[in-house]
């Protein structure tokens, strides 16, 4: 009697710890789906916003290579600084990362929803170390506009709550050498590519994204 009752309370004590962590599971699973969402809501507006400046690039390069660029130089200059200042994704790891540090991991169950939160996770590493690849080329074009254009009119393009203005009378170039206009038309397509590679990889993400949603509000019966 003495075995069973032992045994039947180990029984009980497991199912209950089993149902806690199921509990704890589903918790997760919610946040995480937060997560995704937030990024998901980011990653449409750092799209857009990509394929803008792309836009303005192609637009600086093709009046800066024109015979007649000195009649566009207010669009010049404002196409120069719109494209120089970072577009920042800051993804919403907040689950990921409690359950890498917290063992969590082992709480998932169901496999397929473990194996696409490890793809999601591992996208998103691609995906950052492309923007700070960007990074690096944008800083190597900020130093082909500091030899190319007035440090005083682009400081005067600054307007409210930092918003770059264009300026008027199309002021001149700090420096209308033909190699430094070279120089930074070779950086910027640089700038682009990189720009191009992360729309393609935003986009992946968002759609591994979407799926992931699908996958645990499906496994989880959750809305």
């Amino acid at each position: 009697m003495l075995f069973l009752a032992v045994t039947l309370g180990f029984l009980v004590e497991n199912q209950r710890e089993h149902m806690i962590e199921h509990q704890r599971e589903k918790q997760y699973m919610r946040s995480m789906i937060e997560d995704l969402k937030s990024d998901t809501s980011q990653i449409a507006s750092v799209i857009e916003l990509k394929v803008l400046r792309n836009s303005m690039i192609d637009s600086l390069v093709y009046w800066l290579g024109s015979p007649g660029y000195k009649a566009h130089l207010n669009d010049i200059y404002f196409f120069a600084r719109s494209v120089s200042p970072p577009l920042n994704f800051f993804p919403n790891d907040r689950t990921i990362q409690q359950l890498k540090s917290s063992g969590g991991l082992r709480l998932i169950q169901r496999t397929n929803v473990s194996n696409s939160i490890m793809e999601y996770d591992q996208k998103m590493k691609f995906q950052l170390s492309d923007i700070g690849d960007e990074e690096n080329l944008r800083l190597e074009y900020r130093k082909s506009v500091k030899k190319l254009f007035d440090g005083k009119i682009l400081m005067a393009m600054l307007g409210n709550m930092n918003r770059i203005e264009k300026s008027a009378n199309n002021p001149p170039l700090f420096n209308d050498d033909k190699t430094a206009i070279n120089d930074l038309i070779v950086d910027i397509q640089y700038v682009k590519k990189a720009c191009q590679i992360q729309i393609i990889r935003h986009l992946e993400l968002r759609k591994q994204a979407a799926i992931l949603i699908e996958l645990i509000q499906k496994e989880y019966d959750l809305k």
